[in-house]
This record gives structure tokens, C-alpha cells and sequence, in this order.
């Protein structure tokens, strides 16, 4: 596996993004970090954002 470049400037974001995207890719859903803008852009259905928001609830609680 080759290594994944971070911005820098917002790469906590971009790191928990990609993190996130990995853990909703079984329930049909996508989390995409948009680097111009510096924000999280979901994919999927209506549902995907409360399976996101589950999932980063609990990456949170460590």
C-alpha cells in the first residue's frame, strides 16, 4: 500500500474523513473529503447520514 498525501492544513479533517469513509462503505455509503473547500461531502442515501453520524459519534468517544 503506497501512502496517502495529507493538506497540512486541514488534515485532521481529511485523516478522519478517510477513516469514516472506510468504516460506512458497507452500509452502501460514502464520506468524500472535498480539499478545496475543506469539508466533508456525504454520498448515498438519506439514511447515510445518520449511519455517518453514528460512526463518527463513536470514533469520537476514544
Amino acid at each position: 500500500m503506497r501512502p496517502f498525501k495529507i493538506n497540512m492544513q486541514n488534515g485532521t479533517l481529511e485523516v478522519v474523513a478517510k477513516i469514516t469513509d472506510s468504516l460506512v462503505q458497507d452500509y452502501g455509503c460514502r464520506v468524500k473529503y472535498d480539499k478545496e473547500n475543506g469539508a466533508i461531502d456525504l454520498v448515498g442515501e438519506e439514511y447515510c447520514r445518520d449511519v455517518v453520524n453514528e460512526v463518527l459519534t463513536d470514533i469520537l468517544k476514544f
